[in-house]
């Protein structure tokens, strides 16, 4: 191909051929609290691994643990790079991901591209690539997509040939075909030595109290089979769960747990317990190996944890695996039927029984807010969560989060037939938070101004109840954070009572709360000077 139709086919090949020098950036995501809530940026660290192996230079900065990160791109972010990537989803990471792309585009002056990946940029491909500081997006897994869009660049060989990858090309957008399915038995070791693991470890974790050095080591299996209505992971990711051997899943457990002292691991699958014979082999791995570490999963189908034999349940609590986190979503059937959960109200109540029976924690999640649903069955799961810690005193309440609507779900038709309006650009996205009040109308139209007010109240009150301990969990001083903790009790007990007895309509001081969550976590960058 002679040079102009290499440029054509390629618009970067003349700016960045032949560079070896990548750049990643993980924007905050507006709740970045200590330990409590940052985990490694494992997005960031499978996409490069494939790089890293093949011996580009990968840099990766992650806003929420460098507080001086815009000191940490001038020193890595030039001209010289290849290209500088952004993992981003959906919501306020959005926001501060196009301020270090505004940053990155400054440096580099325009001629290096900014490549998007992620789940926003998965979900919406188009609408993304729209924006003046995207000039290509990677679609869904970036592993495949990442190495060969980066030979591609240094060889200047056609865009169009990178599975995976979006792009712009003479003002149009392009779309590829997507990448092969990755083989996650073939995966490559996590790339620890490209971050600073120590500050991702945290010495109080919120479900592993008594473990001093708990990590999230990343994923033994990808994907969920299931189709629940809210979730977002089918529309991201292939609708296959895909998981490693038993023999993998334990070298993925055990070289992270050895090589920085862990007490204590957080396994992230979308659902470990798919294939419960795996499930249970991995614990027996782990029963048998000398490790002693507490471990859980991101969750377990109450369905699958019925299902699970005596046996399995002891299993699981002699490896280490002694708190379980539940989806119980709402306490009513109706509500459980319209967002496709697969189970009924009374078959959450019998797995915290059993979790009871067998010494496991149970911790539960909730969603409120779908479409057609009323304020009865609201004050329904309510009481259902409250049920559920006065029938077991061990469990654990986590949030009641607002239901959010995106693309690519399976109940994102109904928001849409019941008013939901989306935002038309990248930037729009910013405010798609889950947790937070919807002043606008624009996420849960079905409702009343009045109504939502409620619903943000209720999501707020539920944080200070249950989850607001959280935030003093990454504190390293255990005198301070056993203050802090100590301190707390008054405030959690109070909103607990509040949300119990459904006083939810008039809570006034929850402004000053809401305010200064956002000036804190939310809009702490405004512009990049």
């Amino acid at each position: 191909m002679n040079e102009a139709l290499q440029i054509k086919a390629n618009p970067w090949a003349e700016q960045v051929k032949g560079k070896r020098n990548i750049v990643m950036l993980y924007p905050k995501t507006g709740m970045d609290v200590g330990g409590a809530t940052v985990a490694p940026p494992h997005s960031l660290l499978a996409a490069a691994a494939p790089m890293d192996h093949a011996g580009y230079d990968i840099k990766i900065i992650d806003m929420r643990r460098d507080s001086d990160w815009k000191a940490s791109m001038e020193a890595v972010v030039s001209e010289e790079s290849l290209f500088v990537g952004i993992s981003a989803m959906t919501g306020t990471q959005v926001h501060f991901a196009i301020l270090m792309a505004e940053f990155a585009r400054k440096l580099t002056k325009g001629k290096v591209p900014i490549v998007w990946g992620g789940a926003h940029a998965s979900i919406l491909p188009e609408q993304t690539l729209e924006h003046a500081l995207v000039d290509m997006v990677v679609l869904a897994e970036g592993e495949v997509t990442g190495l060969e869009l980066a030979n591609a660049l240094v060889s200047g060989a056609p865009l169009s040939q990178v599975p995976g990858l979006g792009f712009k090309k003479d003002g149009k957008l392009t779309l590829n075909e997507s990448a092969a399915m990755v083989d996650v038995d073939e995966l490559l070791p996590v790339p620890w030595h490209l971050i600073d693991v120590e500050s991702y470890i945290s010495p109080d974790n919120y479900f592993l109290k008594d473990s001093p050095r708990t990590l999230d080591i990343g994923q033994t299996s990808r994907g969920c089979p299931y189709k629940c209505g809210f979730c977002a992971s089918s529309s991201i990711l292939y609708k296959r769960w895909r998981a490693m051997s038993i023999d993998r899943a334990m070298k993925a457990i055990e070289e992270p747990v050895r090589k920085f002292n862990l007490t204590g691991v957080w396994i992230r699958d979308d659902e470990f317990y798919v294939n419960s014979k795996r499930a249970y082999a991995v614990c027996e791995r782990i029963q048998n190996s000398d490790l002693n570490i507490q471990w859980y999963s991101t969750g377990m189908r109450v369905n699958d944890f019925l299902r699970a034999k005596p046996e399995q349940l002891e299993m699981l609590k002699r490896s280490g695996g002694t708190i379980m986190k539940f989806g119980a979503e709402s306490g009513s059937d109706r509500i459980l039927k319209l967002i496709q959960k697969g189970i009924v109200a009374e078959q959450t109540l019998e797995a915290n029984q059993r979790c009871k029976e067998f010494g496991i924690i149970p911790a539960f999640s909730f969603i409120i807010g779908f479409p057609t649903e009323t304020f009865e069955e609201i004050n329904q799961t309510i009481d259902f969560a409250f049920r559920l810690k006065k029938e077991n005193p061990d469990a654990q309440l986590e949030t009641f989060a607002t239901y959010t609507a995106f693309p690519g779900t399976p109940m994102y038709p109904l928001a849409l037939e019941y008013g939901l309006r989306p935002p038309k650009t990248l930037d729009g996205w910013k405010d798609w938070i889950l947790d937070d009040y919807d002043e606008t109308g624009d996420k849960l139209p079905w409702f009343s101004e009045e109504e939502r007010e409620w619903i943000g109240n209720i999501s707020y009150m539920s944080i200070l109840a249950n989850a607001i301990d959280g935030i003093g969990r990454g504190i390293k001083s255990d005198m301070w954070r056993n203050l802090f903790s100590k301190g707390l009790i008054p405030i959690k007990g109070y909103y607990g009572h509040q949300l119990k007895a459904h006083r939810y309509k008039f809570v006034p001081e929850l402004k000053i709360a809401r305010a200064i969550r956002k000036k804190v976590f939310y809009r702490s960058e405004e512009t990049v000077q």
